[in-house]
């Protein structure tokens, strides 16, 4: 090699270095183009241009950087900060329907975890009423029963399957609830209807209190048409989605004083034919 090519191939070996920096360029390609300037050909301005940068032309002055080389003008996009999803509304609860109000209830409280202090998945105003009579519920306080039962309002889902709906403390374990029936829903099949209604009213008063007896009454103006007492070991891992609320309130000693429809039918039946 002549010393006039030395000097030039040092300082194309420097622009190797510059633009592989400025531009992202592979080395190797870059010792290739200094390999090539050796032999006089000299830079190819199509192969420095950054990826991206249009071909200069008469009406756009090419714009030059550190030794002259050509400047991309491809705009710099600046990372943004990635944006925090927003989370999703949360879908209000399903209200029963008469087809499976028993099926489902309100959750158990947990009083002894709430007396402890243990964070509870609660609203703040209901978690504070709790910690301030959660001692009192544990020792049977008829009184703190009722505050709990006023703020839990447990059975506020039901109030559209019946005309009035009384709750009341007996003692510290026994509770009695009263429901004047809709005569609509009456009509047409009363004694699944009334038992879906009482099943429902026991499970709940069982979720909020630590009671183990629950008595529901089912009326019609003065007339009981249901009377039926709840045991909560009877209730204790009953899968109700299984469960045939007639039959199961049949089975917890349930007393109506509606006949069957089909004991109806076959009285009216009775009246209707004449004696021989």
């Amino acid at each position: 090699m002549s010393d006039k090519k030395r000097p030039l191939s040092g300082l194309l070996s420097d622009l190797a270095s510059v633009v592989n920096d400025l531009y992202g360029h592979n080395a190797a390609m870059l010792d290739q183009l200094t390999r090539d300037t050796q032999g006089g050909t000299g830079i190819n301005p199509e192969l420095m241009r950054s990826p991206g940068t249009p071909a200069p032309t008469a009406q756009t002055p090419v714009k030059k950087g550190p030794y002259g080389l050509p400047i991309s003008s491809a705009p710099v996009v600046q990372p943004t900060a990635a944006k925090a999803a927003a989370p999703a509304p949360q879908a209000p609860a399903a209200q029963p329907t008469l087809a499976d109000l028993w099926k489902t209830a309100d959750e158990p409280i947990d009083w002894t975890e709430i007396l402890s202090g243990a964070p509870v998945p609660i609203e703040e105003k209901k978690r504070a009423v709790y910690a301030e009579n959660a001692a009192a519920v544990l020792r049977g306080d008829q009184e703190a029963y009722l505050t709990v039962l006023h703020t839990a309002n447990p059975m506020d889902d039901l109030m559209p399957f019946v005309d009035r709906l009384d709750v009341s403390a007996l003692s510290a374990d026994d509770m009695r609830a009263t429901f004047a029936v809709r005569e609509d829903l009456l009509a047409d099949g009363p004694r699944r209807y009334m038992s879906s209604v009482a099943l429902r009213i026991a499970r709940d008063l069982f979720a909020v209190l630590p009671v183990t007896h629950v008595a529901v009454d089912g009326r019609k103006g003065e007339d009981v048409l249901l009377h039926v007492d709840f045991q909560r070991q009877e209730l204790h891992k009953v899968r109700f989605a299984f469960v045939d609320p007639e039959a199961f309130v049949g089975q917890c000693g349930g007393e109506f004083t509606l006949p069957v429809p089909e004991q109806a039918d076959e009285a009216a039946s009775a009246a209707d034919t004449p004696e021989a």
